[in-house]
């Protein structure tokens, strides 16, 4: 067994350990380095310290990266067949006479159910169909534009009807709209490459151009979507980069009124001038001739009409 310890005994230890450690002497400041100089003068260099700065892990930046956000597809739509039809219709709400637009939770009433094979848990877009696309330079029509307006849940069907649950609302979904049945859109990732500045070359691939932008904006910048008449005929794929410029300006072409947009008419035959670099393009999703796309970059307010080019 061990001997107790006297509580004199501790404390006169530690008074001892103590005014050892105050009687050690520190030691002396390092004086900083002295040069004599000719002429008698002395010059003190100053201490200095040296600070390593810690980077990124390498190859995070080089990462592949989301091109977009979900809302950038399930919030905008895409090109069809102007004349497009849709069994499904929104043809009744819950809160009819309450309201004429619907949104997130309200319950709207379909004009079909078992009969259309339709099942309690199957997800539908709500879309409605919009204008047609006219393509800026040459004036033909490209197709109806369908917005996705939200998505709704089956909770309960009958025989030639059916209730649904509004569980995701981009904007008023009105009577009468249409359903479409749900299918998941994942935001493609790529790595982003150096961007293109004046001067550089074309890259010499398949060009189009921008003929729509999200909500009818007339000049768009960094974050905002867009259609392009580029699409997998061309080869295009989601995740590829499009470079944005127009040839600008003269007095009968550049950016002018055509229709209500102010779109990029190009120069005349024989008029040769360097094209102006505008801005980046990420390929979001792909359709047989359109192209969905988020623009990364914008050096420039960009316009309907303006020209892409695949890097």
């Amino acid at each position: 067994m061990r001997p107790p310890v006297r509580p004199g005994v501790l404390v006169a230890g530690i008074l001892v350990a103590a005014a050892a450690v105050a009687q050690t002497p520190r030691p002396a400041p390092t004086a900083p380095p002295r040069r004599e100089v000719p002429g008698g003068t002395v010059v003190v260099t100053p201490q200095t310290e040296t600070l390593t700065r810690i980077g990124p892990a390498p190859g995070v930046e080089l990462a592949p990266q989301p091109l977009g956000y979900e809302s950038d597809l399930h919030c905008f739509g895409y090109m069809g067949d102007p004349n497009e039809v849709f069994p499904v219709k929104v043809i009744g709400a819950e809160s009819v006479a309450e309201q004429i637009d619907f949104s997130l939770s309200d319950r709207l009433y379909l004009n079909a159910g078992y009969d259309h094979g339709i099942k309690v848990g199957d997800e539908f877009w709500v879309v409605t169909p919009e204008q047609i696309v006219v393509h800026p330079t040459t004036g033909k029509d490209l197709g109806r534009f369908y917005q996705y307006r939200g998505r709704v849940v089956i909770d309960n069907v009958e025989a030639r009807t059916a209730t649904a649950t509004v569980s995701g609302a981009c904007t008023d979904i009105p009577m009468g709209s249409f359903l479409k049945a749900f299918e998941p859109m994942p935001i493609p990732l790529a790595r982003k490459s150096p961007l293109a500045k004046a001067g550089d070359p074309p890259s010499g691939k398949v060009r189009g151009r921008i003929i729509s932008t999200r909500d009818g904006i007339v000049a768009v910048g960094a974050d905002h979507t867009v259609l392009v008449d580029l699409g997998v005929a061309d080869r295009i794929e989601p995740g590829d980069f499009l470079t944005i410029y127009r040839y600008a300006i003269g007095r009968e072409y550049g950016i002018r009124p055509v229709g209500a947009y102010w779109v990029n008419v190009p120069p005349p035959a024989g008029v040769f001038i360097p094209r102006t670099y505008l801005g980046e393009i990420g390929v979001l999703a792909v359709g047989d001739r359109w192209a969905i796309g988020r623009v990364t970059d914008s050096y420039r307010l960009i316009e309907v009409g303006d020209e892409v080019e695949l890097k």
